[in-house]
């Protein structure tokens, strides 16, 4: 190098001070928590960073590439995503559930729809119209498959139709997304049963089936007086599909998980004195915990850590229920295995006593050549996200096969990340956010504020501040930051000042 150019007047760009260097600076998109805790997989930071850029409509395509029912799921969901957010750690998840509730109705109200694959492909049947059927009916016709479906009920939608109460998911919602099935040529077949023993006769009609019939039977317990007992599916589906309920006035409800919770809320709704009763501790219920607490607030009582023993009868009218405190000792076959930690049992006077104890299929089905199995029937009891979640990648994977090609999965398909590893808290830049607590969100306006609450963990939005603090303007911005390596010391600044833990310093070569 001449040394007459440092003595120089003339811009430093006339130095390649990245012959200086060891180190230079590597741009890695890597994984949020909240992506890696979606059942759906969802790619927040890029929807989100999408949404405040005003790129609203290609912020709905994105979420309809893993998620057909976000208007759905954006009221139901569990939201194990905000339970992973790295905003927890300063000052309150980001709400994102209500987000993708408002993005999910703006698809509704605009009637926003992905293009259809130019694939014309053979007739696939999906046996089963809750989420996980629906889910894979709308992914196998966006693969350009002819589909049908077949609901063994009157109505379409499976649990989401009568087995969530209309005040935790309006039935204007299921319909509408229903009728956008109808739009992308789905044809829904109600009140036909198909069995495992039709299933040869399905194989002449279709070249590809896919079962999604969930888990329609409950449990039982094996107590005295069990057979007096209401089946906690089976009211859900009197009380939505025909507006019956049983009899009795005093209710106890036995069971930790969501359906039991929604029996007992629908019951004290009705007016109903109610008690839920569940072997689990209260932080150990596997109900959605925003849910056990509307539940309590509107009266019913919860007796955790308590066993059934008997359910009373006398002169053949149920009476009571005997319980009485119990530990968890095991688990076997998804049924929590429990024993009475004294020999003190309280009876609890009641006319009505609902079992909602865990599901289990109906009849046996099994993959095969060309059948596939998705939702609850394969992974066991779920949330409507997983259920949708399955349903779209079995369906994925049917439309791959019947093409003629692999499929890798959602997350290798639609993720695009340089490297998986999740980024933490301690990965990221805080003193770049201001603090500010989670929002309501109710609206557009809402959605965007509480958007902008966002980290964008792993995920580089351009925000501009490696441009900005690089001494050597070796960073040159686009639609996202590029490298100068002629120019880059690999003084490390940029890596510092990341907010989003998107730059690494590497070895060059490396």
């Amino acid at each position: 190098m001449d040394i007459t150019l440092l003595r120089t007047f003339s811009t430093t760009r006339r130095i390649k001070t990245g012959a200086w260097s060891r180190l230079q600076p590597v741009f890695l998109n890597g994984v949020s928590p909240c992506m890696d805790a979606c059942p759906a997989s969802i790619d927040v930071p890029k929807l989100f960073h999408l949404f405040l850029e005003g790129r609203e409509r290609e912020a709905a395509l994105l979420l309809l590439k893993y998620n057909p029912f976000p208007s759905i799921t954006g009221r139901v969901c569990p939201h194990p995503c905000q339970d992973s957010c790295n905003r927890g750690e300063m000052d309150g998840a980001v709400e994102i559930r209500a987000i993708e509730r408002v993005l999910g109705d703006i698809i509704l109200e605009e009637k926003i729809f992905p293009p259809k694959g130019a694939f014309q492909g053979p007739s696939v049947a999906v046996v089963g119209s809750g989420p996980a059927g629906l889910s894979a009916a709308w992914y196998l016709s966006m693969g350009g498959m002819d589909v049908t479906v077949f609901e063994r009920e009157r109505a379409p939608g499976g649990v989401l139709s009568w087995g969530i109460p209309a005040f935790r998911l309006d039935r204007e919602i299921v319909t509408e997304n229903l009728r956008r099935l109808e739009e992308i040529g789905v044809e829904i077949v109600t009140d036909y049963t198909i069995s495992p023993e039709d299933l040869s006769e399905l194989h002449c009609r279709y070249q590809g089936v896919l079962i999604a019939t969930g888990l329609g039977r409950s449990r039982t317990l094996h107590v005295r007086g069990v057979e007096h007992a209401w089946q906690g599916l089976n009211l859900l589906k009197g009380y939505h599909l025909e507006g019956t309920l049983p009899p009795g006035e005093r209710a106890v409800v036995i069971g930790g998980g969501n359906v039991a919770v929604d029996v007992a809320r629908v019951l004290v709704h009705e007016g109903r004195k109610t008690t839920l009763v569940c072997v689990e501790p209260r932080d150990e219920m596997p109900a959605i915990p925003q849910e056990i607490q509307e539940a309590q607030e509107e009266g019913i009582d919860l007796l955790d850590s308590y066993g059934l023993e008997e359910v009373v009868v006398r002169d053949g009218m149920v009476a009571g229920v005997r319980i009485g405190r119990v530990c968890i000792v095991g688990e076997e076959d998804r049924m929590k295995q429990v024993a009475f930690v004294d020999n003190v049992r309280d009876e609890v006077p009641c006319d009505l006593v609902v079992l909602a104890v865990g599901q289990e299929p109906e009849e046996g089905w099994e993959e095969g050549d060309a059948t596939f199995v998705a939702g609850d029937l394969l992974m066991g009891p779920g949330t409507v996200a997983g259920a949708i979640a399955s349903g779209r990648d079995v369906a994925l994977k049917l439309v791959a096969t019947l093409q003629g090609r692999s499929f890798e999965g959602v997350r290798a398909t639609l993720w695009e990340r340089d490297h998986y590893e999740v980024i933490t808290f301690q990965d990221l830049n805080p003193s770049y956010f201001v603090p500010l607590p989670p929002g309501e969100v109710k609206d557009r306006a809402g959605a965007m504020r509480e958007a902008e609450r966002c980290f964008s963990c792993g995920y580089c939005n351009a925000c501009g501040n490696c441009w900005i603090f690089c001494p050597d303007v070796a960073i040159i911005m686009e639609s996202a930051p590029q490298l100068d390596p002629d120019h880059c010391k690999g003084c490390g600044i940029c890596a510092t000042e990341c907010p989003r833990g998107v730059i690494y310093m590497r070895e060059k070569g490396c």
